[in-house]
């Protein structure tokens, strides 16, 4: 494992101090600190990504889907977001779907105007990564009065707003928050002093936190888990800028947590530039952050089998067309099936491909959905 780099000296005096600063958990950190290392160790087994893997439902459909069944796919314009859309592509192949895509855009009234049109589209069934249903509330009636469903991946609130509850819901969330806490306290080799960089508008980032805080709280009592937050606006342009200005005004910091990875793009390059050598691990990973692993320029990551979760999104609105029953199994057997502690030892050979937690999905998902 790689030994994760500390920052021994105070930085320039006088950078800003981010607004969202200073939520602490635990004690008061320092040297009376002291995180139990073989705990989170143990904790963080499962998410070794050893063991054997499999579809978290094996139970064939009931019927074949048809050819030319119409699909859409809502995408919020994130990185992350294409990269899924680009891991649909071979079930829906797969299976002959039509998959149609659609930007939604990230204010009320572009999601309004495009779920109109997934309205009027009338497809078989709509696919939902992290957009909130609160913003399509009409629509959302609108659909289901027409026997059109949604399926959802990272959307924390389906059951609320009568739609199936996703398989990685706020429990899926909070249990890899946890991971992300247990893996800051081993790769950090005990340190007391962290902070989470938090983007409140992900609806399940705050839920990460909530994991990454108990976890914390129960490794490390008195070590401090400051939260910072950071606008979704900033992703992709200044968030990085963000994290300096931080640790800068915040020198003691041994290690950072990312709600989402995509806070690191970018980032090792300005931290050298500042003189800072404070590492971090965050989730949701793209090929960028891997290549930055690859390169010893950034320590690890929470990978997401994007893979597997598309197939398994797909998985559950093949079953809802059809009106089949099914049951998730248990909330750590769902996150840590997916997910994955990377580091520069187990790097993925495909950074574009990214971490595959089990071989041959069209082998395993042709026999569960009747393709011959």
């Amino acid at each position: 494992m790689m030994r994760t780099k500390r920052m021994y000296a105070a930085l320039a005096a006088g950078a800003l101090l981010l607004a969202g600063c200073g939520s602490e958990s635990g004690g008061g950190g320092g040297a009376s600190a002291e995180a139990d290392v073989e705990a989170a160790k143990a904790y963080l087994e499962p998410w070794n990504g050893e063991g054997e893997k499999s579809q978290l439902i094996d139970e064939p459909l009931s019927k074949p889907i048809a050819e030319g069944t119409e699909i859409v796919y809502l995408d919020v314009g994130t990185p992350v977001s294409a990269v899924m859309w680009s891991n649909l592509q071979a079930p829906a192949k797969l299976l002959g779907l039509k998959l149609e895509r659609v930007e939604v855009g990230r204010d009320a009234q572009s999601i309004n105007a495009a779920m109109n049109t997934v309205v009027e589209k009338n497809p078989d069934g709509v696919i939902n990564i992290t957009l909130d249903p609160v913003f399509f509330e009409s629509q959302t009636k609108a659909l289901a009065e027409k026997g059109i469903p949604i399926a959802s991946g990272s959307v924390m609130n389906t059951v609320e707003h009568g739609l199936p509850e996703a398989f990685n819901g706020p429990d899926w969330m909070k249990a890899n928050g946890a991971a992300l806490a247990a893996a800051a306290v081993v790769r950090s080799e005990g340190a007391s002093e962290y902070v989470f960089y938090n983007v409140p508008e992900f609806p399940f980032s705050p839920l990460e936190l909530e994991g990454a805080k108990a976890k914390m709280k129960e490794l490390c009592p008195d070590c401090t888990l400051r939260t910072v937050d950071i606008p979704i606006a900033e992703l992709g342009s200044t968030a990085a800028d963000r994290v300096v200005s931080d640790l800068q005004a915040n020198p003691d910091t041994e290690y950072f947590i990312a709600a989402v990875d995509e806070v690191q793009i970018g980032l090792p390059q300005k931290l050298e530039l500042a003189g800072i050598e404070t590492q971090g691990i965050g989730m949701w990973t793209s090929p960028p952050n891997y290549e930055q692993i690859g390169s010893g320029d950034q320590d690890a990551t929470l990978s997401v089998d994007l893979s597997l979760m598309m197939w398994t999104v797909l998985d559950q609105l093949l079953r809802e067309m059809n009106g089949d029953a099914y049951e998730w199994p248990s909330t750590e057997v769902r996150a840590s099936t997916l997910t994955r502690v990377t580091d520069a030892e187990n790097l993925p050979e495909d950074a574009t491909v990214g971490y595959q937690a089990v071989e041959d999905l069209e082998a395993l998902f042709a026999k569960t959905w009747l393709v011959d």
